[in-house]
């Protein structure tokens, strides 16, 4: 992502993956199902595509593009398990405790210290304004996985991811022509090799599959254990940043990526549990 950013506006980057991705996804289930969906629950499905696509490609690719990747990772990954379980509690899919309400506690405290260095009189705005996308483009993806359960009772995950891809693809284009007005040039660079490799990463294993995984995950687990992979991401993030990229974290961004990555241990349900509607 961040290699392709640097030849591509994000904007446009995301409009291509999701367009690419959701297209793979509607070859691999056909027709009927999605437009059953869309038939179906036509608010409900582009409001999931909107929040899960739209706004948090948006805020992730925008953010990306202004911080190190592994600093990126850690707000995205780390915020995830929390704001899917806070919402998860909000539409009534989790339970409470007082340690998942401590982990939310320590996850918020973690987040103050990584965007603490952009706050100082020597911080860098385009850091903090990077740094906002992409917690805001977090929360987004972490409403609309709450809000896409009870679409996966009734649909397969294939069918809503393709929906999913497609709809937040095309909400994205007029943003994506308002704000960047991309040309020849900008859409031709998306067949040059690093961001045609990202391209096809992103929309293919990472996008298409992932998302289908997720959404499984989110159907059978409920939305705070599928978000467990945050315990992933953010460590080979990090590794893959300071050898391809250069990149380093200061001790409040090591300190408070840790604290996150621990808040999301204590919100996670414990062995054999699950969400509420998933124990029902």
């Amino acid at each position: 992502m961040k290699l392709a950013l640097a030849e591509v506006p994000p904007f446009t980057f995301t409009v291509a993956r999701s367009l690419v991705a959701g297209l793979a996804l509607l070859a691999a289930c056909g027709t009927a199902a999605p437009l059953g969906l869309l038939r179906r629950a036509p608010g409900h499905m582009l409001a999931v595509a909107f929040l899960t696509n739209t706004l948090t490609y948006a805020g992730l690719y925008w953010g990306t593009a202004r911080v190190s990747v592994g600093l990126a990772a850690i707000v995205n990954n780390a915020l995830m398990p929390l704001g899917l379980f806070a919402l998860g509690l909000a539409f009534g899919e989790e339970s409470f405790s007082r340690r998942r309400l401590a982990g939310i506690a320590l996850g918020a405290a973690g987040l103050a210290l990584l965007f603490a260095p952009q706050t100082t009189p020597a911080g860098d705005a385009a850091s903090f304004a990077g740094l906002l996308a992409l917690a805001g483009g977090t929360l987004a993806y972490c409403l609309g996985s709450v809000w896409s359960r009870p679409l996966l009772r009734g649909a397969s995950p294939i069918a809503v991811g393709a929906l999913q891809m497609l709809a937040g693809g095309v909400l994205m284009a007029p943003i994506a022509i308002l704000a960047e007005k991309p040309d020849a040039g900008d859409l031709t660079a998306l067949l040059r090799p690093v961001p045609l490799a990202s391209l096809a990463w992103l929309a293919l294993p990472s996008g298409a599959a992932g998302l289908v995984i997720y959404l499984r995950l989110i159907r059978d687990w409920g939305p705070t254990r599928a978000g467990m992979y945050a315990f992933v991401s953010p460590l080979i993030a990090v590794a893959l940043g300071a050898w391809l990229l250069g990149e380093r974290l200061g001790p409040l961004e090591w300190i408070g990526g840790a604290s996150m990555l621990a808040a999301a241990a204590l919100v996670l349900p414990g062995r054999g549990g699950g969400s509420r509607a998933s124990r029902a």
